[in-house]
């Protein structure tokens, strides 16, 4: 019998994620954080529960699941935003950028 443990059903889940692009999941399997791999972090607000990010070692690639109610979402930044916080914004996630001055707005506004 052949059984993946659950460290390794995660691990092979992103490598298949890095040759896709992106997966869908379904939620019988455990919680990432349990693997010890992926820590809590945020994304966009998609009407997720929540998100989690590995770092690939040796790489500025990382990887960003993202939890609904039935579901995780597997996918492959470019840039992990623990390495590369600041290209990780301009590649990965652009439309954070946009928003900046906006809140800089709101919150400097007397």
């Amino acid at each position: 019998m052949f059984y993946l443990s659950m460290f390794d059903s995660w691990n092979t889940l992103c490598a298949i994620a890095l040759a896709d692009g992106k997966i869908y999941v379904p939620k019988n399997m455990d919680n990432p954080m349990k693997t010890g791999l992926f820590k809590i972090s945020v994304g966009k607000i998609r009407g997720q529960i929540r998100d989690y990010r590995g770092s690939i070692d040796g790489s500025t690639l990382g990887i960003h699941i993202v939890e609904f109610l039935d579901h995780y979402e597997v996918h492959v930044d470019r840039f992990d935003p623990y390495k590369k916080p600041i290209e990780h914004l301009l590649v990965d996630s652009p439309d954070t950028l946009l928003k900046v001055p906006f809140f800089l707005k709101m919150i400097t506004k007397k």
